[in-house]
Formats: C-alpha cells, sequence, structure tokens
C-alpha cells in the first residue's frame, strides 16, 4: 500500500516561516532536518518522525508553483510514497487526476480527481530520526466536491482503505498509519491537518501563547491557526 509521507504548507513571508518554526518545535516536537531552495520556493523540512512537515516559501507569488494552490498561506500538497512511479502514473490518469511536474522530477506533482495538488515520490525521500515525544501527525482533510469520485481515486490509485467515521458528508480512508479524510464541500482545497497529542486542551493554551489562534474548541478537537497562517487541529491521543 503507498503512504503518505509528506504536508506542505505555504507561508506568507519570511516572519510566519521562522516563527512557525520555532512554534511546531517548541509545542509539538517537531524537528528540523534540512532547508533547501528550488524552483522558486525555500523549503524547510521538518518531521514528527513519520510524516514529513515541510514550511515553504515562494521567492514571489507569481511562481508558477506558487500559484497551483492559490495566493497567500494554505496547505500547498500532499506527498504520497509509492514503490512504483510508472504505473503509478498511469493510474492517476486513469483515475481522472493529471499529471503537473515533469515526469523525472523526484517529487512527481499531480492534480486529483478532487482538485488537490498532491505529489509521488520514492520510498525513502524523506529523513527521519526519533519519533516526536509531544505529537503524532495522524490526519490530513481534504474538501471536495464529488466525494465518491474523490474516494474512487485514493482507493483505486493508492489502495487506501476504508476507515471508522464515514457518512453521506465524510469518507475516511487509510494508508494504515495516517487518515485520509474527504469532506463534501462547494471549493476543493486540503483543509487542515490533525495533531494527536496527550491534552489537547493544555496544548491549546500554549498554541495561543506562542501565536497560535484557536478558532473552534469542542469535545471532539480543537482547531487552531498557527503562525504559517494554516489550519490545524488537536485530538487526544
Amino acid at each position: 500500500m503507498s503512504r503518505i509521507v509528506h504536508i506542505a504548507l505555504k507561508c506568507g513571508d519570511m516572519e510566519s516561516f521562522e516563527s512557525a518554526t520555532t512554534f511546531y518545535e517548541d509545542i509539538f516536537g517537531i524537528y528540523q532536518t534540512k532547508n533547501t531552495h528550488a524552483r522558486g520556493h525555500h523549503s524547510r523540512h521538518m518531521t514528527d518522525g513519520n510524516i514529513d512537515l515541510a514550511l515553504m516559501l515562494y521567492d514571489s507569488e507569481d511562481e508558477k508553483e506558487a500559484k497551483l494552490a492559490g495566493a497567500g498561506p494554505r496547505i500547498h500538497h500532499i506527498g504520497i510514497e509509492v514503490d512504483d512511479r510508472p504505473s503509478m502514473i498511469k493510474k492517476i490518469e486513469d483515475n481522472g487526476g493529471s499529471i503537473y511536474s515533469d515526469r523525472a522530477e523526484g517529487a512527481l506533482k499531480y492534480r486529483s480527481a478532487d482538485g488537490t495538488l498532491g505529489e509521488i515520490v520514492g520510498i525513502g525521500r524523506y529523513l527521519k530520526k526519533d519519533k516526536s515525544k509531544l505529537s503524532r501527525i495522524s490526519q490530513v482533510t481534504l474538501h471536495v466536491n464529488d466525494l465518491e469520485k474523490a474516494a474512487n481515486f485514493y482507493r483505486n490509485v493508492f489502495d487506501f482503505e476504508p476507515a471508522p467515521g464515514s457518512n453521506g458528508v465524510v469518507h475516511n480512508l487509510t494508508d494504515g498509519e495516517t487518515v485520509l479524510s474527504l469532506v463534501k464541500a462547494e471549493q476543493p482545497a486540503i483543509e487542515y491537518w490533525t495533531l494527536e497529542v496527550a491534552d489537547p486542551k493544555a496544548v491549546a493554551e500554549q498554541v495561543t501563547q506562542r501565536g497560535g489562534k484557536i478558532v473552534k474548541d469542542d469535545e471532539a478537537a480543537v482547531k487552531f491557526v498557527g503562525p504559517d497562517g494554516n489550519l490545524a487541529e488537536l485530538t487526544g491521543a
């Protein structure tokens, strides 16, 4: 089975880029692995020991890749690890997706049938060390306008399997470790990502103290916007 290994967060400026780095390091134990600059943007790669979390800062909003997900801070794309790129490219196209980037690129970007941006990468592309002791990235939630079409894409292309919690407006799938939650909505988008923590309420207090903003707080989960300007969720481990 293919596996979700990467989430890319687009930042608005250098201040938010740097603030987000210390925010995720200090509160969630997500640590840096490498810094790069390529294709018109800086990338600061971080990890919880399983998922690569990349903070991205484009040289300009006019950069071609910057425009793919829209202007301003947003979750730019997710990355899925595969062991056979040629066959995966065919599956993507056969199931309503399209290839965006040069097919020789190590991180091959595609537009999925649900309209969101993703990339496929070879096994072992992202650096990992120890698992974070403070958090685990457990879920990515996508807004899609055709729930069944989107679910079929991830099932047929990546062999993701059903996960608990599905109903008429939500379809949950899993790669065995991370949940991909598809939510019916008018505008396709990678809406938010989820962190499991021991005590969501206590961590929410740290979030507000370190420059984040709580936007929803209920018994099920806490949603917040980090210094990078992107929406995330806290749930209990």
